[in-house]
């Protein structure tokens, strides 16, 4: 009994990252992820695509967004995904969108992120949440940002942060 996939790509050319030459093989996706890599001729798949002469990836992380809030405001995430990109790192530079209670508009240079209604998750649990429920096309991990931490706790982001 051969597999099933909901997508079979084949004739990719794969790169295996160690700089070996690449080599052509048919890719089965199933449920949105990667399950099967080789010959995969005799398999059964509701979409077959020939991708001769072009690279499969599985997509790129870029490591270093501030797409904190536009994550959550364009959840199509079209300008990543147009790109290949299937992961962000967010809350890169000190700046995160959570955990933030903003007494006032974001200070410099937290503005950078958006204005003060962008900031509406005081707790990371919030901002969590509110990722996992709009379902978005790319991948999110997220990093707490210490400007974000410090406009929690401190009255003056300028001087030095203290035990107390």
């Amino acid at each position: 009994m051969s597999a099933k996939f909901d997508y079979i790509f084949q004739n990719g050319k794969i790169l295996d990252g160690a700089g070996n030459a690449p080599v052509t093989a048919d890719l089965g996706v199933r449920n949105g992820v990667s399950a099967a890599l080789g010959n995969l001729e005799n398999s059964e798949s509701s979409h077959w695509e020939d991708v001769r002469g072009k690279m499969l990836s599985p997509g790129f992380i870029d490591v270093h967004t501030h797409d904190d809030n536009a994550v959550l405001k364009s959840q199509d995430s079209l300008p990543k995904i147009s790109q290949g990109v299937t992961t962000v790192i967010v809350g890169n530079c000190g700046l995160s969108a959570s955990p933030v209670r903003l007494r006032d508009k974001p200070p410099d240079p937290l503005n950078l992120l958006g204005t003060e209604a962008d900031f509406r998750f005081d707790t990371f649990d919030g901002c969590a949440e509110a990722l996992s429920s709009i379902q978005s096309p790319v991948n999110v991990a997220t990093l707490v940002g210490h400007t974000s931490l410090r406009v929690n706790h401190m009255d003056d982001l300028f001087r030095s942060a203290t035990s107390y």
